[in-house]
């Protein structure tokens, strides 16, 4: 994999392009950029025909254990890997240990492994389980197995652990990995844990970067579920700051969480190269919520509030995503009002294009030197409470 460092804006601000990787050699990724939220390899309301009606999507998608570790048999017999599987051939293949959309129990991480949350409920993953789903799933870049389950109020000797247990699952991965023909073309991103201890999260990234990796994700904050949403980058922003400050500069840093578009502002000053779309898919899990950007108008609208329901304009004016151009917010105040599943999948639609453009305004700011203006611009447009009354 090549990561090429194209400008660096205010010191940390990164813009950058990603090529050589995976089944696709001959595309690159541009960063900053998020990956296409899926589970089980589907997007949430989508398929793949719908794809196609969403401009500047990227060809990353990724895809979480939380799916997989209970049918990783049925995806072994296979033989083809996920993304054949998924009829999502064109897209390289990101595997992550959690769903950033799921809620994960805390306290069953185990020194010999980790424990992960699917339908059927905890499942123990170690290094030899966790090397067969990625063999069975042959995804272009894969997460090392890590000991996420730190919280503010982790104690120092759990938080050392943590770290421990990391770069030991780290080491046992990367000797394997070396083994499997099935995973030659796929790259491993170390974890960076340490919970909210600096001096652990610095040991992490140190130990972490000494090791033949790609890339780097970030992890250890416990940020997973829809609640993540509740906390922003600028809670644990300094910690974040100093552990990217002792990483390389000439690889990738991910961080998957629910990542509102002023978060996204910070973390990319952070020195954060990689996101993921689980933000505006949770905006369509809601059935309420349309993202909005550089409208003036605040970050998303409540569509189901009764005074759309006689509104004939469109979703956004000036839109020209599949859904604003063909339904007006009357039409999905219906929708929603009468549960039908077409709503998921405009309000799908509408989001993800908004989100995607929003991360292309970004790329074009740190280009044209104007990422200051358009920070301003997005805190402008935050606002301070929802409006939930009648």
């Amino acid at each position: 994999m090549k990561f090429v460092l194209r400008c660096l804006r205010n010191s940390s601000c990164r813009r950058a392009s990603i090529s050589e990787c995976g089944r696709h050699g001959d595309k690159t990724l541009e960063t900053p950029m998020c990956m296409l939220y899926t589970r089980g390899g589907n997007a949430p309301y989508l398929g793949s025909d719908m794809f196609k009606k969403i401009q500047s999507l990227p060809f990353m998608a990724m895809v979480s254990l939380t799916h997989w570790a209970e049918h990783a048999d049925v995806l072994a017999e296979y033989q083809k890997g996920v993304a054949k599987f998924s009829s999502m051939e064109d897209f390289l293949f990101y595997c992550c240990t959690h769903d950033t959309a799921t809620e994960v129990p805390q306290g069953y991480n185990e020194k010999s492994g980790v424990a992960v949350w699917s339908r059927g409920g905890k499942i123990k993953v170690d290094v030899p389980s966790f090397m067969k789903i990625q063999e069975a799933l042959q995804p272009d870049w894969y997460q090392a197995l890590s000991d996420g389950d730190t919280s503010e109020t982790s104690s120092d000797k759990r938080v050392q652990k943590a770290v421990d247990r990391t770069l030991a699952f780290l080491d046992e991965i990367l000797a394997e990995h070396r083994k499997m023909e099935r995973l030659k073309n796929s790259e491993v991103f170390g974890v960076i844990e340490g919970g909210y201890n600096i001096e652990e999260r610095l040991r992490s990234a140190k130990e972490t970067a000494a090791r033949p990796v790609s890339g780097f994700t970030i992890g250890g904050f416990h940020n997973i579920g829809l609640k993540s949403g509740d906390r922003t980058i600028e809670d644990v922003g300094e910690i974040v700051k100093k552990t990217i400050s002792t990483l390389p500069e000439d690889k990738p840093r991910l961080m998957s969480s629910l990542w509102g578009p002023d978060s996204i502002l910070e973390g990319i000053e952070q020195g954060l190269d990689i996101f993921d779309t689980s933000y505006p898919l949770k905006m369509s899990f809601n059935h309420d919520k349309f993202i909005e950007h550089n409208s003036g108008a605040g970050f998303h609208i409540d569509l189901n509030h009764k005074r759309y329901c006689e509104d004939f304009g469109p979703v956004l004016e000036n839109c020209s995503c599949y859904t604003c151009q063909r339904f007006s917010r009357a039409y999905i105040n219906h929708l929603l009002n009468t549960s039908e599943l077409l709503a998921g999948v405009l309000l799908s639609l509408h989001n993800l294009h908004h989100y995607l453009e929003y991360f292309e305004s970004i790329r074009c700011a740190l280009s044209e030197d104007t990422f200051d203006e358009l920070k301003t611009l997005i805190k402008k447009q935050k606002p301070e409470t929802v409006d939930t009354s009648d």
